[in-house]
């Protein structure tokens, strides 16, 4: 099974989503920023998270 990689946010609340399901901040073989996601499922729980506002800030 392949990683999801999705384009990286600097959104404070993505990221906090991003971590919330699961996922990482992971690089491209050019150093660039993405989203990666090990299944699917931790890709829907992040799109789910997002489409509901249900990460709140944490300090």
């Amino acid at each position: 099974m392949h990683p999801i990689i999705i384009r990286f946010s600097s959104n404070p609340a993505d990221q906090r989503s991003l971590g919330k399901a699961g996922g990482s901040i992971s690089f491209t073989a050019c150093g660039l920023p993405v989203f990666r996601f090990d299944n699917r499922l931790q890709y829907e729980h992040y799109i789910s998270l997002k489409k509901n506002g249900d990460v709140r800030y944490e300090s």
